[in-house]
């Protein structure tokens, strides 16, 4: 009788399994949009993406829908975009960080203490300051001219109720472009003055920073020399 009882026992091992495989539920969504549950699914709609439930409601598969050919070709230029774009980020970083390097050593090599680096800056803005003065001196000469001019149009002519000569109107509005010239001339050097402080400042800083980085690599380099004379490799 033992025989025939080893012979069904796989069987009734397996018997649990198959119940299982049975008792789940196929999710889908059908054409019209509408949500739809079946042991099994309709035909053609695997490619259409479905989920798959146990009687309790888990989901122990999901499969998503198939993308068309449209949608691949999308997925692959997306894809292209985005790598071009990490590539185009990683270019831009490793740009700057050799821009900065070069400033730093330019930076370090230039100027060799704090007070170097204030008369350099000082020494620009002199220069500068000379140029905006010599500015301000054309702009009030020839804001004289212009108002001379101005004076004898008034008085020879409009006064008179007659039109300013061609030769006179064009000497006025020569020397009223010339004003604004000169003017617009004037504003770029403050705004190079500006620059100016603001690019000592960030030097400064800058330079404040290497400066301890250095001492701190001294410190560093000493701390392993005297260790090593300790434990006698020197």
């Amino acid at each position: 009788m033992r025989f025939p009882i080893l012979l069904l026992l796989p069987i009734l091992l397996l018997a649990p399994l198959a119940g299982v495989q049975a008792a789940t539920l196929y999710k889908w969504v059908d054409e019209k949009g509408e949500v739809r549950y079946s042991d099994q699914l309709p035909p053609g709609q695997a490619g259409k993406g479905f989920e798959r439930l146990t009687t309790e409601g888990y989901v122990i598969e999901r499969k998503a829908p198939e993308l068309s050919p449209e949608e691949k070709r999308r997925q692959r230029i997306e894809a292209r975009r985005r790598k071009l774009e990490e590539r185009r980020r990683a270019e831009e970083e490793a740009r700057r960080r050799a821009e900065q390097e070069h400033r730093d050593t330019v930076l370090m090599m230039t100027f060799s203490n704090e007070d170097e680096i204030r008369e350099a800056k000082d020494e620009r803005v002199q220069v500068v300051q000379a140029v905006i003065q010599l500015l301000k001196r054309n702009i009030e000469d020839e804001q004289r001219k212009l108002e001379s001019l101005e004076k004898e149009a008034r008085e020879k002519y409009t006064d008179k109720g007659e039109e300013v000569p061609g030769g006179l109107a064009q000497k006025i509005e020569y020397s009223s472009g010339k004003i604004l010239s000169k003017q617009t001339q004037l504003l770029l050097k403050y705004d190079e003055m500006e620059r100016i402080n603001a690019q000592f400042v960030k030097d400064l800083t800058r330079y404040r920073e290497l400066k301890r980085k250095q001492a701190e690599e001294e410190r560093r380099r000493e701390e392993l020399r005297r260790k090593a004379e300790e434990l006698g490799l020197e």
